[in-house]
């Protein structure tokens, strides 16, 4: 395991909650494991304003942002770099109204679970940052974005170190987690899972020597979705 992966697990150990520190698990899957049908699209659900989840009409589209050049040569590291600002800003404005109370909760537990999210996921976000604001070059790092109507959901931050690809930061829009942790009109869902869904077809078509996937899963719900996908607890040898 690279050094700079161990780092990041570090930066997840410092930064959880000891209730969320209890479900962290490392996890891997083997490639050669997954089917077609394992990698396929997945349908974006959306919540209606009954509350009702649909299958939507769009579809979720996915780019992948390279870092082998740096942001002034390199426009979606760019415009990524921007997503990722303007994501570290709306979770700051939507921290502020939960502490002012101008959100409405059902009840303290919910209220607790959107505030540690977003922090959380606020984090992850300005670690992104860093990276892709940073005058560097990476050529073993990328970023995955799953998108929905042209706006990012979800952005994983991965590095390729020789036949493994460490998934080492999933990242949310925080509008999404709030409407999503308060089942309101426009949230989506599935997001997660056509995003680990796009990395493995890219390894497959692009990058037939990587034969594991690694991540550091700290969100119950990620973790799920990814054993779900095949993911299993990471065997030390």
């Amino acid at each position: 395991m690279g050094v700079k992966f161990l780092l990041k697990n570090i930066l997840y150990i410092i930064l959880l909650a000891p209730t969320l520190l209890q479900a962290a698990s490392d996890l891997e899957l083997d490639v050669s494991k997954l089917s077609p049908e394992s990698i396929s699209e997945m349908p974006p659900l959306l919540i209606d304003k009954n509350g009702e989840k649909i299958i939507s009409d769009i579809k979720f589209s996915n780019d992948k942002v390279f870092l082998n050049k740096l942001r002034a040569e390199n426009e979606p590291r760019r415009l990524l770099t921007t997503t990722i600002d303007n994501y570290i800003a709306k979770s700051n404005v939507i921290l502020h109204k939960i502490d002012d109370d101008t959100i409405d909760f059902p009840d303290l537990a919910t209220k607790n679970k959107a505030r540690h999210r977003v922090r959380l996921n606020r984090s992850f976000l300005r670690q992104a940052f860093d990276d892709l604001y940073a005058n560097k070059i990476d050529m073993h790092g990328a970023f995955y974005v799953t998108k929905f109507d042209g706006e990012a959901v979800v952005i994983a931050q991965a590095e390729s170190l020789g036949n493994e690809l460490h998934i080492e930061f999933v990242m949310s829009n925080p509008d999404n987690i709030l409407n999503t942790i308060l089942n309101n009109e426009g949230a989506i869902k599935r997001a997660s899972v056509e995003n680990i869904r796009s990395i493995a077809r890219d390894v497959i078509s692009n990058n037939p020597s990587i034969t594991k996937m690694k991540s550091y899963v700290v969100s119950p719900t990620l973790e799920a979705n990814y054993r779900r996908f095949g993911f299993t607890e990471l065997t030390c040898l």
